[in-house]
């Protein structure tokens, strides 16, 4: 789990970091496809160290593409709901996650993986997931857009709730307490899934039991 969690973050941070507005995924695809072409015809000698360097480039290929596979996380259901009893939310009060789905502001839509997050409900009982995204830089050169910085949003209504599953969250390293999430709107045309993943079993259960409220399951 924590290696396919290792690809799923090597993989968001070479899609997400861009040099001259070109994610590090298409640079790498591009050396990778143009460096044998120059093996072949000799403008490289084709020493250990050049051949060497080729197939680097490809298995870090192969890494993003197996990382990004069901999001950059990795998600393993659990058997039954967490054991630890969740603390009544008052209407507004934030719990700290890590989100991972589409998000949206101004118009926009972004999909964000493992980003710092608040969970809330507020007094009509609609659920909010309040997403930071910083500029961030990677491998020195390569930086985020900046007009994707700053906080992004998702909305639903507990009749939008079709399903609530708990596991165990991976990204990079760190294996969370989880929550996957599917909710559709009656305007959408397919359902949308977000994961929470938490610090403590204690935050999961709340906002699982907050969430169970008045969902339709």
């Amino acid at each position: 789990m924590r290696l396919l969690g290792l690809l799923g973050w090597i993989s968001y941070n070479f899609t997400r970091h861009r040099i001259a507005a070109i994610p590090l995924t298409w640079w790498l695809l591009a050396f990778a496809v143009a460096w044998p072409v120059l093996l072949a015809v000799g403008t490289v000698p084709a020493t250990g160290w050049s051949i060497a360097v080729a197939v680097v480039a490809a298995l870090v290929l192969v890494a993003i593409a197996v990382g990004a596979r069901n999001g950059y996380v990795v998600f393993r259901p659990a058997a039954a709901h967490p054991n630890a009893i969740g603390r009544p939310l008052r209407p507004e009060e934030k719990v700290p996650a890590r989100a991972t789905g589409l998000f949206e502001v101004s118009g926009m839509t972004h999909y964000l993986a493992d980003a710092r997050a608040w969970f809330e409900t507020v007094e009509t009982r609609e659920h909010i997931v309040i997403v930071w995204n910083p500029l961030s830089r990677f491998l020195l050169f390569a930086k985020t857009p900046k007009r994707l910085a700053g906080m992004w949003y998702a909305f639903f209504q507990p009749s939008h709730i079709r399903a609530l599953q708990t596991g165990r969250m991976c990204f990079g390293s760190r294996v969370r307490p989880a929550l996957r999430i599917a909710y559709q709107s009656e305007d959408a045309k397919a359902r949308a899934q977000l994961y929470l993943a938490f610090d403590s079993e204690e935050d999961l259960a709340t906002v699982l039991d907050d969430l169970r409220q008045d969902a339709p399951l």
